[in-house]
């Protein structure tokens, strides 16, 4: 999804930005209207949530701003009409777009250069730039100007978790803590319910590989080297010494019935996926780590009277306690961006200033004191109940801090964001993802190098998870790894590792 987006913005760019750069970073001032109000341009989901956040409005007071929303209509559709709105002249003040176009049509004067903003009107925004090396690596160009500011994401990752009811029943009495006692886990459980032909102990939707890290098979950054195809750690590095024995451990699982096949084979849908989890067809899976809360919201009581989940730990390897990548820090597909026309740029930095100041973060990460938390001797805590408010329906005010949402460019605050979750799901998440996540930096590419990347990419990524199906499935030998290695280089694998190194290097 992420490179489709980034792509976007770059074809064709030039003939659409010309003559577009009526007003730039030098004429701001006689731009700046009378700074108490602003348009801006979401994605339409994202738009209706904002709507309904009791939050927005005493955001917007503190900064002495209103924040005009527009809908940008589905997300996919929002990049592509970025395009012809800059060409007919009717972007709205702001609005967000994949850090491609961002590259692209900013150096060519579409986009504002906050940085002069910066410098004269946001003491806060200015400081955490200086204070956060990370964040200003990826909105500051080489020359000094900044012209978006990426979205922050809390400290999060995919989690694993398991029929705690099913594993009980199998004599299991804790969650398997290493990948030898989850292999001996699944082997159990295989033997316990495997009498019903259609039960597989793991499984789970999207790509089955998602336990390369246990092995060091992901990619990564070691000692300023980029290792694999980088995906901040998320990804698989085939060249890794334990890629191959991950292969070979996957194998053993679905030969022995242990993992769903239709998942290997990219058969299973998420509704399928779902049914199995709710009715017992599977018992583990690894996924997004609010899912844990969900199958115990939907489970059929009356049928599974003791149905119940739990979470495991990150998993060790022989011995070895292995970390867990986390999501990306900042999303590049999310770059709040300022049009270079807007007669409101006073506005707009106001309330940016506004969002990173202690006031606006304390508003934006709790509330309103006494209606959304109460604080004592210094502490916070939430008494809007989670359960009321979040995931309501769209036109329902409520009190919601789901900071993994776009709403406006801010920092986070995990231990907050952790707070703010249901009973289920607090009573796990601040300890795994404090002591349990390693969290790699996010590289910014050059649209040359994105455009390189893509169509290498384009051509890897396909062949290197098709091979993968072939090996677990055994449709072809693993004594073919080392030939496998050389087809993948011969298509341009190691070329895209050259790609995010420098990537890495032109900010290290």
């Amino acid at each position: 999804m992420r490179t489709s987006r980034a792509l976007l913005g770059i074809l064709g760019a030039s003939a659409l930005v010309v003559g577009l750069a009526g007003c730039t970073s030098g004429d701001v001032k006689d731009a700046a209207g009378d700074g108490t109000s602003f348009s801006y341009r979401i994605p339409d989901r994202f738009k209706n949530w904002l709507d309904d956040n009791l939050w927005n409005e005493p955001l917007q007071k503190g900064a002495g701003v209103e924040v005009d929303l527009v809908d940008g209509g589905p997300e996919e559709s929002h990049y592509q009409q970025l395009d012809l709105l800059l060409s007919s002249g009717d972007l709205e003040d702001t609005t967000v777009a994949t850090m491609a176009q961002t590259q692209v049509y900013g150096a060519q004067g579409a986009f504002l250069d906050l940085a002069p903003l910066i410098k004269e009107h946001a003491p806060n925004l200015e400081a955490y730039i200086d204070e956060h090396p990370d964040f200003k690596s990826l909105i500051e160009n080489e020359d000094g100007k900044i012209y978006g500011l990426v979205n922050e994401y809390p400290k999060i990752a995919p989690v694993s978790f398991y029929r705690q009811d099913m594993l009980a029943q199998a004599g299991i009495s804790q969650a398997p803590s290493s990948v030898e006692e989850f292999t001996e886990a699944l082997q159990t459980l295989k033997a316990t319910f495997g009498s019903d032909a259609e039960y597989y102990p793991l499984g789970g939707r999207d790509a089955f590989i998602n336990y390369q890290y246990a092995f060091a098979a992901n990619d990564g950054i070691e000692s300023g080297k980029v290792h694999g195809i980088y995906q901040s750690g998320r990804g698989l590095d085939i060249k890794s010494e334990g890629a191959r024995d991950m292969v070979e451990w996957y194998a053993t699982l679905y030969n022995e019935g242990l993992i769903d096949p239709e998942w290997v084979k990219g058969a299973s849908t998420e509704e399928a996926w779902q049914t199995k989890m709710l009715t017992g067809k599977i018992s583990v899976s690894n996924d997004f780590f609010t899912r844990p809360a969900y199958f115990m919201a939907n489970a059929d009581k009356q049928t599974y009277p003791d149905y119940n989940v739990g979470t495991m730990p990150a998993l060790s390897n022989g011995g070895t306690q292995m970390k867990v990548p986390a999501n990306e820090r900042y999303n590049l597909d999310r770059v709040f961006v300022v049009n270079a026309k807007t007669e409101n740029s006073l506005a707009v930095i106001k309330f940016l200033d506004h969002l990173y100041s202690e006031e606006g973060q304390d508003t934006y990460h709790w509330g309103v004191e006494g209606k959304s938390y109460s604080a004592s001797n210094g502490e916070k805590q939430y008494t809007a109940s989670y359960a009321e408010n979040a995931d309501q329906e769209v036109g329902k005010p409520v009190w919601n801090f789901a900071q993994d949402r776009l709403t406006y460019p801010a920092p986070v605050d995990d231990a907050a964001f952790y707070q703010w979750q249901d009973d289920f799901t607090k009573s796990f998440a601040t300890g795994y993802f404090e002591d349990s996540l390693v969290v790699n930096p996010v590289l910014k590419y050059s649209d040359k190098q994105q455009e390189q990347r893509s169509k290498l990419l384009a051509s890897v990524s396909p062949f290197v998870d098709a091979e993968m199906v072939k090996f677990v499935t055994g449709d072809r030998p693993i004594s073919e790894w080392e030939a496998f290695l050389t087809e993948a280089e011969d298509l341009g694998y190691s070329q895209i590792t050259e790609i995010d190194q420098a990537a890495l290097d032109a900010v290290s």
